[in-house]
């Protein structure tokens, strides 16, 4: 039984599968997949209502047209976006519930009993996504639903239809989602994580790349304005490891990296590139971008074991990106989230510093100008074509009006305050290198 024990405790996919079908350009066609099995289960129990022989009475009526409706929400939900890992669990549960209200509602015989195919669907989306205990859950009320439904056909006299349905029904709702569950875990695990870190179960430095590139296309083709790379660094890292253990430092990895989940947004791709450095890839304004790198830097802080972070955000237009020039440009976006995260280390850590394309027109470097007075001097504008010449140069330049300090910018989207008063944390000087390197260079220490 030890096997049972083992499957029982597995985590969910959730997080490194999305991430995989984001690296493969899968996200989307899954998306489109999942609208169109929405809507085909919402549209079924409302077209059986037009029926005669349909649902009966107002309550069996309500909960049909309750449980085609959630379908159909859930449906355009799908084609907005993807969801997050809490929103496609409440999709699990609203749907379960639904497929069973409209199974239980059916007044024909055996009706009850076909209808209960739909968990089938259901249950190979949870073997693949969630947990072993959010599958058995839809499996027994798959069970159930199945059960209640063959004692009203026994009812009406069919004993041995009642009894052949249930067992073609519960063979598929069982056999199809387990069986998948077990692919998944045990025959294409090294396959799917491939491209993730082992030890905080996000994606590492190629997986990263890969999805960042692949969230950059899918915003090009949405037409999103903004991409940012918010680049985090624990300050003094290698301090913890020597006075407290490897250990110690693990389990502060582990925990930093559960805290980027839980502050993360849909749009959104996580990556440890480095032995303490971590990156987010984020869609949306840069304002939005520089709260989102307070909120991880404020909960990072916030930790038992006091552990600090600087953090650097570049954000850059992808409105008119090239398809074949998306890799320099996230190469690009990455270099210059690095140099914002060593200006913030460089100014004593447990801060977030903030970067933005420069001036399309010009192309030119301008100093980054914060208000507690660092100043980045300018340098060679640098494209990530080689024309020389394209509208969508990575470059450091001040924020206007609110966006100018990033810990203002944050401050009305953190209910905590921001640590803008708090004395430098002294880093060792063999962390901070006076002239900061690109991402690309190996210059982490594990």
């Amino acid at each position: 039984m030890e096997w049972l024990g083992r499957w029982w405790r597995q985590p969910d996919h959730y997080d490194w599968l999305s991430a995989y079908l984001t690296t493969r350009g899968l996200q989307r066609v899954t998306r489109a997949f999942m609208v169109a099995v929405m809507a085909a289960l919402g549209a079924a129990p409302l077209v059986l209502l037009l029926s005669p022989h349909g649902p009966q009475g107002h309550v069996a009526r309500g909960l049909s047209l309750a449980a085609g409706g959630a379908c159909l929400v859930m449906a355009v939900a799908w084609a907005a976006r993807w969801p997050t890992r809490g929103q496609s669990l409440a999709f699990v549960m609203v749907a379960d519930a639904g497929i069973a209200a409209a199974c239980l509602v059916q007044p024909a015989p055996g009706g009850g009993l076909q209808a209960c195919t739909a968990f089938a669907v259901l249950g190979g989306y949870v073997a693949f996504f969630h947990t072993s205990r959010t599958l058995l859950l839809v499996v027994t009320t798959a069970l159930t639903t199945a059960a209640v439904s063959a004692v009203h056909l026994v009812i009406q006299g069919g004993v041995y239809e009642a009894v052949s349905k249930l067992l073609i029904v519960s063979a598929g709702v069982v056999a199809a989602p387990f069986a998948a569950h077990v692919l998944v875990h045990f025959l294409g695990i090294d396959a799917l994580r491939s491209d993730v870190d082992p030890l905080t179960d996000l994606l590492n430095r190629r997986g990263f790349h890969r999805s960042m590139r692949a969230l950059v296309a899918e915003s090009v083709a949405d037409r999103a304005a903004v991409v940012s790379a918010v680049m985090i660094d624990l300050d003094a890292f290698k301090r913890v490891n020597d006075t407290s253990g490897h250990a110690t430092g693990d389990q502060i990895l582990v925990e930093v990296a559960e805290i980027l989940r839980r502050t993360r947004r849909g749009d959104s791709v996580i990556g440890r590139i480095g032995g303490e450095e971590f990156v987010v890839g984020v869609v949306g304004a840069r304002r939005d971008a520089v709260g989102l790198a307070e909120r991880m830097r404020h909960e990072i802080a916030a930790t038992p074991w006091r552990v600090t972070a600087s953090v650097g955000v570049a954000s850059a237009s992808v409105t008119r990106v090239p398809d074949e020039g998306i890799r320099s440009f996230v190469q690009g976006l990455l270099e210059s989230a690095d140099r914002a995260m060593y200006a913030a280390k460089r100014d004593g850590g447990d801060r977030v510093r903030a970067t933005s394309p420069a001036a399309e027109r010009t192309g030119a470097r301008r100093p980054s100008v914060y208000p507690d007075g660092f100043v980045e001097r300018p340098t060679p504008s640098r494209t990530t074509a080689s024309s020389g010449k394209v509208p969508w140069t990575i470059a450091d330049r001040a924020f206007d009006g609110a966006e100018a300090n990033s810990t203002i910018a944050a401050a009305a989207m953190d209910p905590a305050p921001a640590k803008t008063s708090a004395a430098p944390t002294a880093v060792p000087p063999e962390i901070v290198t006076p002239t900061p390197t690109a991402v690309t260079t190996a210059r982490k220490r594990l």
